[in-house]
């Protein structure tokens, strides 16, 4: 069987040590996760593996010459290139035999005296048909139509969007059919719907292997069966199962590891006391040879402690229970995005926002923070309310400036010692503090913007793709601390991990409307797959719907559908 070695004693950069001790097989038909946090070095596992990065110590021998189709950073060598025609590079063969044929048709044509050449011809149109030449096109716009760009097929690169080009270069990558894939987090930046179409077509449609750096949980937990953890100065750990697998086997080997390390370490505390006790007098030597004994014993290594990132909102003041009203409403910048029949956030309320990529959820996020006004109809924002705002593109803060500049140009002019302390909280030390910004890796700014958003008092938080760039570590921690905050929250995610745990309550922005489900994702999944259209609101007002449901689902289940629901409503 086809199979890559891999054997990477270390990778260092600038005498800084990225990667080492890493051992392993990666055969043709593996499904693997690689996890860990941000800056240990998943990235720069995945250039190693293709060749990008080859100053390191070891050896990566390719057995069977497996090849690799590697998603990493978006980049267009053309900007007026048509979609449709970029998505064709990814037929090399296919344009290769293509031009083949073209060329001996040409020839055949200019020489029909020549019988050889109709022999050649007729070798390459097999060849042609042999990789499916005939159906590139078709096969280009099955990928295009699954993964939301068919109507960009047509456009220049120009005129698409950051997430749109993600989606683009991710559709190349798969129609380019390598025998293994590799996945740097293929689906940030692209909208719920092509997640959970990559999902099925990984699970479904994709014949060979795959690796995939993802902070996406849910993602992982359904696309992958083994995991690769990489864990800064330890060996490569691998567990065969899935992500939440990984992180139950984990936390047995922690608990086993603290357990054997702090019994040494009481141990040898204990034979310390007891060779300073007799160390001097007449039981001089029974100390020494028990000293040289514990010089012998091979000490185990502290396990490694991840940094823990504590997000902390300051609570502001309560608002007016209606924090905003839309009637008849007409969303969008120019032109209608869509349209907003009759809608109320109300107090303590958690509301996702979902939609597709350019269904307009960041402009009616701009709306409801009064950057934008709404095309026509009724908006009514509520009284007393303190926003604070997380933007994904961190435009709050400048890139050209020190981490300490930023918080003063914010109104903090906190001492430094102080807001030293305050960023601890958040992973950072005290040099950092005038480091500018634009040296920080995308985890660590988008921390630096909630440190910043902790410091100021709110009772409305307003929360744009909050996910993207943290870590594992990071996303969880958020999590909890948004689950103790008691006031409003509204959000956009892809991450449906994370929508599941924070909402209460979906806007889904699809068709030019927005309409509401009640409950989190997992619950709007249930409805939908099952053609459900019940309001969860009126589970305790009309015992008619619960007829409704046993005649779609059977008893059982229609009761167990609205207990949750009659729970989440009281």
């Amino acid at each position: 069987m086809n199979h890559i070695i891999v054997n990477i004693e270390k990778y260092e950069v600038r005498a800084k040590e990225i990667l080492s001790e890493i051992s392993c097989v990666i055969n043709a038909s593996d499904r693997i996760a690689i996890v860990w946090g941000n800056g240990v070095g998943k990235t720069t596992f995945m250039k190693i593996l293709t060749g990008e990065l080859a100053d390191f110590d070891g050896s990566i021998n390719n057995i069977g010459s497996l090849s690799l189709g590697y998603l990493s950073q978006i980049h267009f060598d053309t900007e007026d290139r048509m979609v449709r025609d970029d998505l064709r590079l990814a037929f090399r063969e296919v344009r290769e035999a293509e031009k083949s044929l073209d060329d001996a048709e040409i020839y055949m044509a200019e020489h029909p005296e020549d019988m050889d050449a109709i022999a050649r011809y007729t070798e390459e149109l097999d060849r042609f048909q042999m990789l499916g030449g005939y159906e590139v096109e078709n096969r280009l716009e099955r990928v295009a139509r699954g993964i939301g760009i068919f109507e960009l097929l047509e456009r220049q690169i120009r005129e698409v969007s950051g997430g749109q080009r993600t989606k683009i270069a991710l559709a190349k990558v798969l129609l380019s059919a390598p025998d293994f894939l590799l996945l740097d987090e293929p689906t940030n930046f692209i909208d719920l719907q092509s997640v959970e179409w990559l999902e099925k077509y990984l699970i479904d449609t994709w014949k060979g292997g795959y690796m995939i750096i993802s902070h996406d949980r849910e993602f992982l937990d359904k696309t992958c069966d083994i995991v690769y953890e990489i864990v800064p100065w330890n060996p490569l750990q691998i567990y065969h199962g899935n992500y939440t697998y990984s992180v139950e086997q984990k936390k047995k080997i922690s608990e086993k590891q603290w357990k054997v390390y702090d019994e040494q370490q009481t141990m040898m505390e204990s034979e310390k006391a007891l060779i300073n006790r007799f160390r001097a007098g007449s039981r001089a030597s029974f100390a020494k040879s028990r000293e040289r004994a514990l010089e012998k014993i091979e000490v185990f290594v502290k396990p490694y402690v991840p940094p823990v990132t504590n997000f902390q909102f300051a609570l502001g003041e309560r608002s007016q229970e209606k924090i905003f009203t839309f009637k008849e409403c007409f969303i969008g910048r120019t032109e209608p995005l869509f349209y907003i029949q009759d809608l109320v956030l109300s107090e303590r309320e958690r509301v996702g926002i979902i939609g597709e990529n350019g269904a307009g959820k960041s402009t009616f996020m701009k709306t409801i923070l009064g950057l934008i006004e709404p095309l026509d109809g009724y908006c009514q924002k509520g009284k007393w309310l303190e926003i604070s705002y997380y933007s994904q593109m961190h435009e709050e803060l400048l890139r050209d400036r020190t981490l300490i500049d930023n918080f003063a140009l914010q109104g903090l002019h906190h001492p430094r010692e102080r807001l030293s302390s305050i960023l601890s909280q958040y992973g950072f030390v005290f040099t950092d503090l005038d480091r500018k910004i634009e040296s920080f890796s995308g985890g660590q700014i988008s921390k630096i913007l909630f440190a910043i958003l902790g410091q100021k008092s709110s009772n409305f938080l307003v929360l744009d793709e909050p996910t993207n760039h943290l870590d594992y570590e990071a996303r969880e921690a958020l999590e909890q601390s948004l689950q103790t905050y008691k006031w409003t929250i509204l959000f956009i995610s892809h991450d449906r991990y994370f929508v599941n745990k924070i909402a209460s309550k979906l806007w889904i922005i699809a068709n030019n409307e927005l309409t509401v489900s009640y409950g989190n994702y997992s619950d709007y999944q249930y409805k939908k797959e099952r053609g459900l259209q019940y309001d969860a609101a009126l589970f305790d007002e009309s015992a008619e719907l619960n007829l409704v449901l046993e005649s779609k689902l059977g008893k059982n289940e229609a009761k167990r559908i609205a207990e949750k629901f009659w729970r989440k409503k009281k």
